[in-house]
C-alpha cells in the first residue's frame, strides 16, 4: 500500500474520531460547555490538530450536527413498530457512541446561529414522521413522540438518573415503546 493511501486512511480515521468526540461532547456538555480540548482528549489527538482539521468550535459543531445517519436508524421499521424500535435505537445510539442527536440539537440549538442543527431535525426527524403518520395532528404527534425521546436521552446521559441507567435496555423499551406507539397510531375515531 502506498504512503498517500495510507495518510488518507490515517486523516480519515482521525476525522472521524473527532467528530465522534464531537458528538459525544455536544450531547452532553452542550456547544457552551464542550471544548476544543477537551474533544481532542477524548478523541487521543492534541487540540491543535483538531484546529487544523475543522478551525474552530463552530466548523467542528456544523461537521457533528449531521443528523441523516442517526435520524435513518431511529426511523428504520415500519409504523406497526415503530414505538418500540425508536427506543432501542436511541439507546444503541447511547451505548455505542454515548450520545444522543437529539440532546445534541436541544443543547447546541439554542445558542447564536443553532438554527442550523433544529432545521436539521426537523428535515431528518420530526418531518418524515409526521409524514408516516396517519390521522389528525400528525406533526403534533410526531413532536410529541420526540419529546419522549429526547427526555429519556436526558434522564439516561445527562442526569445519569440511577434508576433509569440501571434499567436494562430491553426493559426499557418494553417500558416506553408503547407510550410512543401510542402517539405513532392513529387515534380512535370518536
Amino acid at each position: 500500500m502506498n504512503a498517500t493511501v495510507t495518510e488518507r486512511r490515517c486523516a480519515a480515521d482521525t476525522r472521524d474520531a473527532l467528530i465522534r468526540a464531537a458528538r459525544r461532547h455536544f450531547s452532553v456538555h452542550g456547544y457552551a460547555g464542550a471544548t476544543l480540548r477537551g474533544i481532542a482528549a477524548e478523541a487521543q489527538v492534541s487540540a491543535a490538530l483538531l484546529v487544523k482539521y475543522f478551525g474552530s468550535k463552530e466548523a467542528l459543531l456544523t461537521a457533528a450536527s449531521d443528523l441523516e445517519a442517526e435520524t435513518a436508524e431511529l426511523l428504520d421499521a415500519p409504523n406497526e413498530t415503530l414505538g418500540r424500535h425508536l427506543v432501542a435505537a436511541l439507546l444503541a445510539l447511547h451505548d455505542r457512541a454515548e450520545a444522543d442527536p437529539l440532546l445534541r440539537v436541544v443543547l447546541t440549538g439554542p445558542r447564536p446561529g443553532g438554527e442550523r442543527i433544529v432545521e436539521e431535525l426537523d428535515r431528518r426527524l420530526v418531518g418524515p414522521l409526521a409524514a408516516r403518520l396517519t390521522g389528525p395532528d400528525a406533526r403534533l404527534r410526531a413532536e410529541l413522540v420526540c419529546a419522549q425521546l429526547i427526555g429519556l436521552g436526558a434522564v439516561r446521559l445527562l442526569l445519569t438518573s440511577p434508576a433509569t441507567v440501571a434499567e436494562p435496555p430491553a426493559a426499557l423499551v418494553e417500558r416506553l415503546g408503547p407510550i410512543l406507539q401510542a402517539w405513532i397510531d392513529p387515534p380512535p375515531v370518536r
